[in-house]
């Protein structure tokens, strides 16, 4: 029997919930908790001998997977992963899933397969260290980066909230990252440095829970969709997220927004980078899309995609 990997830690840790309410769906995969240090040793030797790889999560578990499990060229090639979408936020399944199943995003369906942008970022720390990574749904710099962290830390507030609604937790987040968010000078591709309330790049229409900014890019497009918004102190802020939960683009000229393959961003100091809900640090950034990168499942309506 087929074995779907879950990371136990989604959905405030209560990815278990989640299963429940679709594993009679699904009677041919059998359920593996763990927490994902561990996920990632199963996963890994799951994949020497398997083709098909099937996981449970939200946007940080299929995070993990992309830049922890598959580790290199040939597993990208090779490996087909079915995602269902067990975690808090899912913006990548709910941009590119056709299927529900109680009102849980899915791409399981076997017998279909298609490959899908990522994007890659490349950024150098404070001391000098060089990394690169890969995200499936989206990535932030600035207010929401500082969010992501805090909605992420453990226990508190937030997580019971999580579980409750993550509509909840995330205003909960919002009102706490405005007594902490500091805007840093950012230098986009080149240009004078300016203080930005956010800058972001996404590849799914979702970027956390039910907020998303419409578009015309397809998952195959091989272009990012990218959003600055220049930081104008609180009001604006709050203007801001008022004009997101009534799901309206924000008309300012302090918001601009373009389709792109790549952007570099320089920073005085090491700031927050927010890629998939996860956290990393650094202070030059080239921001790419890697075209048909992720090689998934679909929905059964897959040709959608």
């Amino acid at each position: 029997m087929p074995e779907v990997f879950i990371n136990q830690d989604s959905f405030g840790q209560n990815a278990q919930f989640k299963w429940n309410k679709v594993a009679a769906d699904f009677p041919a995969l059998k359920p593996v908790f763990l927490p994902p240090s561990e996920l990632t040793h199963r996963m890994r030797k799951h994949i020497q001998s398997n083709n098909d790889l099937y996981i449970g999560g939200g946007d940080g578990t299929l995070h993990h997977v992309i830049n922890s499990v598959l580790q290199g060229e040939s597993d990208f090639q090779r490996v087909r992963l079915g995602i269902l979408g067990l975690g808090s936020s899912c913006s990548f399944l709910k941009s590119v899933a056709t299927d529900r199943s109680h009102n849980i995003p899915i791409l399981a369906d076997s017998s279909i397969a298609t490959r899908l942008d990522l994007g890659k970022v490349f950024f150098k720390t404070a001391d000098g260290r060089q990394e690169t990574k890969f995200f499936a749904a989206n990535g932030s710099i600035g207010f929401l980066a500082l969010g992501n962290l805090l909605f992420n830390q453990p226990g508190g507030l937030t997580q019971k909230l999580k579980r409750v609604s993550t509509n909840a937790a995330n205003n909960y987040i919002f009102a706490k990252s405005i007594f902490k968010y500091s805007a840093s000078p950012i230098s986009v591709n080149g240009g004078a440095k300016k203080k930005y309330l956010n800058i972001q790049f996404l590849k799914a229409k979702h970027y956390t829970n039910d907020y998303f900014f419409e578009r015309n890019n397809s998952p195959q497009s091989g272009l990012l969709d990218f959003h600055l918004f220049e930081d104008q102190g609180v009001l604006h802020t709050l203007d801001v997220f008022l004009k997101l939960t009534m799901k309206n683009e924000y008309p300012s000229p302090t918001h601009l927004e373009f389709k792109g393959k790549t952007m570099t961003l320089s920073a005085d100091q090491e700031i927050p980078l927010e890629l998939d809900g996860e956290i990393y640090y650094g202070k030059e950034f080239i921001i790419e899309c890697v075209p048909q990168k992720l090689n998934v499942m679909t929905s059964v309506l897959g040709a959608s995609l």
